[in-house]
């Protein structure tokens, strides 16, 4: 009787083992985590983005969307130099200032760098390791939440000026 017992305490421990093993390399394998914290309208947006070896220009413009069940919603563009290896953060509205999108409509993020090139300049190259988006409601309520990274995420070219990720 101890050794079926024994055995069986054996099967059911491989078996969570197994099972936990399962979920973690799932909770690995997803590349963003995301969501939203209430459904609320949102009109602000903080986003973080983090610089890999490869800089954003000054005279680059990077044009952020929300991708909803309804379609994308634009928020302010913005043209900003981002060094190599280092962290910025940007405070944005919708793209037109009468708008709101419901947090519970965001099915996840979108961007596009567009060089804007200068004399003796070819394109931009931008490798983007990492960003991470806060969405806030009308009265300031935190609603959303996203956040992707990766070695790069996205190395964005000339050729290749377009990022999405669901979440």
């Amino acid at each position: 009787m101890r050794h079926r017992s024994s055995s069986l305490h054996r099967v059911i421990g491989l078996l969570a083992a197994g099972l936990l093993a399962a979920v973690g390399a799932a909770v690995a394998a997803t590349p963003a985590n995301a969501g939203p914290i209430a459904c609320n309208n949102m009109t602000s947006f903080t986003l973080v983005f983090r610089t890999g070896g490869d800089d954003l220009r000054s005279n680059s413009e990077v044009m952020p969307f929300l991708t909803t069940r309804y379609g994308d919603v634009e928020l302010q563009h913005f043209r900003s130099g981002f060094g190599n290896n280092s962290t910025h953060t940007k405070v944005l509205g919708l793209h037109n200032l009468n708008w709101t999108v419901n947090s519970c409509d965001v099915t996840g993020l979108k961007l596009r760098m567009l060089s804007h090139n200068g004399p003796f300049q070819t394109d931009d190259n931008w490798n983007l390791d990492a960003v991470t988006m806060y969405g806030y409601g009308q009265n300031g309520a935190y609603s959303y939440y996203f956040h992707a990274a990766g070695t790069p995420l996205k190395r964005f070219t000339g050729s290749s000026q377009w990022w999405s990720q669901l979440g």
